[in-house]
């Protein structure tokens, strides 16, 4: 397991490819805002939103916030 602190400055992303690789991942927002897209799926998650899903699933995060996005989140097996 991989245990991970993460910031995304203001309209930072991921990438414009969506990732994947084997396992699981989860989370929790710490602080601003974070769209995560899973899938064809996008939600976006505030402070006190937690997320899971199955990392073999082509994911993408950005943050549309004028904020910095504080997020903590875990990944099994550790792949970072």
């Amino acid at each position: 397991m991989s245990i991970l602190h993460e910031r995304y400055a203001a309209n930072a992303d991921t990438g414009d490819e969506m990732l994947t690789h084997a396992g699981e991942e989860g989370g929790v927002i710490v602080k601003g805002r974070i769209e995560l897209t899973v899938g064809g799926d996008s939600r976006v998650l505030a402070a006190g939103d937690a997320y899971y899903f199955k990392s073999s699933i082509p994911h993408r995060f950005r943050n549309p916030g004028r904020e910095e996005c504080e997020l903590v989140s875990a990944s099994s097996p550790p792949t970072f």
